[in-house]
């Protein structure tokens, strides 16, 4: 016998905890949010699937070593003062708070527990992970004086991890996964400008997102083989999909070029020229696996019709939301 759960108990507390860190002024607080967030998510993982028991646990002893690493680093700091000079324990001390940020978001290097962990993730979790779960740690990491070496090592590994990673990929969930990784490296780098391209950035990366998984989540499609099948060729998912994906690469006209092109437009202006190549040229790669999933879906064993009675039909805003690239395609024109 297993007791029910209504999701709406946990999801409450997590937007609570998010709105704690978010209201917070000082790093006990924050930290007393991050941990009230962490423990309501667990319950949302879970689920009847065997491997959501895995990535529960996983979940867990990452968040809780990043939130020891945030707790200790908040104590010392309130008990010292440390001078200007490059000692390394200051170094070290300084740039643990960011580190353990890091290491909750899942920005590479510390990005190892990532991947493995969506696989077990129902879609309304793994949309969650992606989307709202990212909210407190990049609010207090732009709010952090963080050292430019750690910034550019972040945007760095993250860029490259992102694009390389997704390559060989056949699970949805862990394309999505990968993909999330490279967007926070321009993330990472939009909090170094300003808190408006940060927020800019992140809003069209939620829309986007939400309405790929959405469009997944409608008729279960968890591998990529599945898009390859006659059934989907030509259907309004594979349409949805296609623009949704190239808005995600960042192709111009599509809504997902203009936040990178206000963080290239900053990064040129101020002479950042390696940042902005490594940038652009993982976006490139970035593009090409989602160029593959569009081509499968779109232009396997077409069929000539748009319509399928197999496929479950979708609601209204769902429709909508994927058709976003298009509709925005005026708004970028103008711009």
């Amino acid at each position: 016998m297993y007791l029910s759960l209504n999701k709406l108990i946990p999801v409450h507390f997590v937007l609570c905890g998010t709105l704690i860190t978010l209201s917070s002024s000082s790093w006990m607080m924050a930290w007393a949010g991050l941990e009230v967030n962490m423990m309501a998510f667990i319950p949302i993982i879970l689920t009847n699937n065997k491997l959501s028991n895995e990535s529960a646990l996983k979940y867990f002893f990452i968040q809780a070593s990043g939130s020891i690493i945030i707790f200790f680093s908040a104590v010392v700091l309130m008990q010292m003062t440390f001078s200007a000079s490059m000692d390394v324990l200051n170094m070290l001390t300084i740039n643990l708070i960011p580190l353990a940020l890091m290491l909750k978001l899942g920005i590479a290097p510390t990005h190892f527990w990532f991947p493995q962990l969506v696989e077990g993730l129902s879609w309304f979790a793994l949309m969650m992970l992606l989307t709202w779960q990212k909210i407190a740690p990049l609010f207090l990491m732009s709010a952090y004086n963080m050292t430019k070496s750690l910034i550019y090592m972040a945007v760095i590994f993250s860029a490259a991890v992102g694009a390389m990673g997704g390559l060989n990929q056949l699970m949805l969930k862990k394309i999505l996964a990968y993909s999330s990784i490279n967007h926070l490296a321009w993330m990472i780098m939009s909090t170094t400008i300003s808190m408006n391209t940060l927020v800019v950035y992140f809003t069209v990366y939620v829309a986007i997102t939400t309405s790929i998984i959405l469009l997944l989540m409608s008729n279960n499609l968890t591998h990529l083989s599945q898009l390859m099948t006659n059934q989907y060729s030509l259907s309004l998912i594979a349409t949805g999909l296609f623009l949704n994906l190239l808005s995600l690469g960042g192709l111009p006209p599509f809504l997902g070029f203009l936040p990178k092109w206000l963080i290239l437009v900053v990064l040129m202006s101020n002479a950042v020229f390696m940042i902005s190549f490594v940038l652009i040229m993982c976006s490139i790669l970035t593009l090409y696996f989602y160029m593959r999933i569009s081509f499968n879906s779109l232009m396997m064993n077409p069929k000539l019709s748009w319509f399928n009675k197999s496929l479950l039909p979708l609601t209204w805003p769902i429709k909508l939301l994927s058709m976003m690239p298009i509709i925005t395609l005026p708004l970028m024109i103008m711009i």
